[in-house]
């Protein structure tokens, strides 16, 4: 049930969502001929819509987030028990139209997860991911970032995974159970740098009574510097979507704060 709220509440925050509503509001208007009314709420409409797909916004947002926990090399990040590696990074297979599994905008996480463990950072790794519902009939993503984690030189013997989580929470749950099981007590968390504030926070009220430390290990950085291009004051879509991402996961922080 709880799954199921916070995915509608992620879909109401959305500025498309915003923007729609506005056009809606504003054919109704219309339709009752509150002319004056309908022209106000349309002007919002297009105003949210350029706002919200304008990527100087969402680089703003995603280096706000990204700022609270600056990534590291891995030659600066220190030892621990088990490195934790959390889905969201690629798509599993889905024969016979998609054989192989799919890298995603996020697959980097997976990367530094081996580069940790190649450094001899960790004894384990372990995955966390399952996947969204109506898509039960694909390869698991845990099982895919293991196959990944295997080609980029960790032991099969090494990987740990779960299959079951369908969101940062469900990971933080499935994921002490096997941590637990290995008696690990520091835990190298890796993740997006973007995701990491609302995965410290959501680990932090999900493993309060455990003594698992978790030690933020950020990669997938997007910002990199400040752009000076016109470029970034121009809608498009790629803006729209790295807009919609910042504020999920400010909106994430928010109700990690009030739940």
């Amino acid at each position: 049930m709880m799954f199921e709220l916070a995915k509608v509440a992620g879909y109401l925050m959305s500025p498309l969502t915003a923007v729609l509503g506005l056009g809606l509001l504003a054919g109704l208007c219309l339709v009752l001929r509150r002319r004056a009314l309908a022209r106000f709420l349309a002007a919002m409409s297009f105003v949210t819509l350029w706002v919200a797909s304008t990527p100087a916004l969402g680089l703003w947002l995603t280096g706000k987030l990204e700022a609270q926990y600056p990534a590291l090399t891995v030659e600066e990040t220190g030892p621990a028990d088990a490195i934790l590696v959390l889905g969201g990074a690629l798509a599993g297979a889905s024969p016979p139209r998609r054989p192989t599994l799919n890298l995603g905008p996020a697959a980097g996480r997976v990367w530094h997860a081996a580069a940790l463990y190649r450094a001899g950072r960790a004894k384990w790794v372990v995955v966390a991911g399952g996947n969204q519902p109506g898509h039960e009939h694909e390869q698991a993503e845990g099982d895919a970032i293991a196959q990944v984690l295997v080609v980029l030189g960790v032991p099969p013997a090494a990987i740990k995974r779960e299959t079951a989580s369908r969101n940062t929470r469900e990971n933080a749950e499935n994921a002490l159970v096997l941590l637990s099981r290995l008696e690990s007590r520091r835990v190298l968390l890796v993740t997006s740098a973007q995701h990491m504030p609302r995965a410290v926070k959501t680990f932090a009220k999900a493993w309060v009574s455990s003594p698992i430390q978790v030690i933020p290990a950020s990669t997938d950085v997007q910002v990199t510097e400040t752009s000076q291009s016109l470029k970034v004051w121009l809608p498009s879509l790629d803006g729209l979507n790295s807009v919609t991402k910042g504020v999920k996961e400010f909106a994430g922080l928010v109700a990690l704060d009030i739940m």
